[in-house]
């Protein structure tokens, strides 16, 4: 009898033990979003909800239908984006797969209302208004920017959304040019 109340007593412990350790490892999402919130430069998974996994042929074969909106959404990390005249300043220069646009800070899992704006505003713009057109998300490597901006236009209705996890990493490993993007601005006008 002492034998199994040890062993109840070693499992108990086992669970306490580890009940902080998974805690831990799920504060890095929003309970409620299920979004990235926290570490955002950690290895990504291999699909992403609301959205279509493209490998780097994948995302050439797309570019080469001559139908897609490409945008790049790696962060500026501790600028914010001047509320004068929507520019932006303090980063550093930026190359990115040539025709795509560059909205910085647009991925976070809990993006502010004026960036979530932004965001839906420059995407609306980039595709016409038709939430069925197609859209590539891209960063870096290993970067779950993306994986939250596929989410973020997947809420606000966009049916044709696709996301590349090798990002300009993926393009340039592959062989193929990037080049200097300036960040889009933010109209704050609106």
């Amino acid at each position: 009898m002492r034998i199994i109340f040890q062993a109840i007593a070693l499992l108990i412990a086992s669970y306490i033990a580890a009940v902080p350790v998974a805690m831990a490892q799920n504060s890095d999402f929003d309970s409620e979003t299920g979004l990235r919130i926290h570490h955002y430069t950690d290895p990504v998974p291999n699909e992403v909800p609301g959205g279509t996994v493209l490998d780097t042929a994948g995302v050439r074969q797309l570019i080469d239908s001559g139908k897609v909106a490409l945008v790049d959404v790696l962060s500026i990390s501790g600028v914010r984006y001047d509320e004068l005249d929507g520019s932006w300043s303090g980063y550093e220069p930026r190359y990115n797969i040539p025709g795509s646009i560059w909205l910085p800070n647009v991925g976070y899992g809990k993006p502010s209302a004026d960036m979530l704006k932004y965001f839906l505003d420059a995407v609306a713009q980039a595709t016409g208004g038709d939430k069925g057109y197609p859209v590539l998300i891209y960063c870096v490597s290993d970067c779950w920017m993306g994986w939250n901006a596929v989410q973020h236009l997947a809420r606000a209705g966009y049916t044709n959304v696709f996301w590349a996890p090798r990002g300009t990493d993926g393009w340039v490993e592959a062989g193929y040019e990037l080049e200097l993007t300036e960040p889009t601005s933010v109209n704050v006008d609106s």
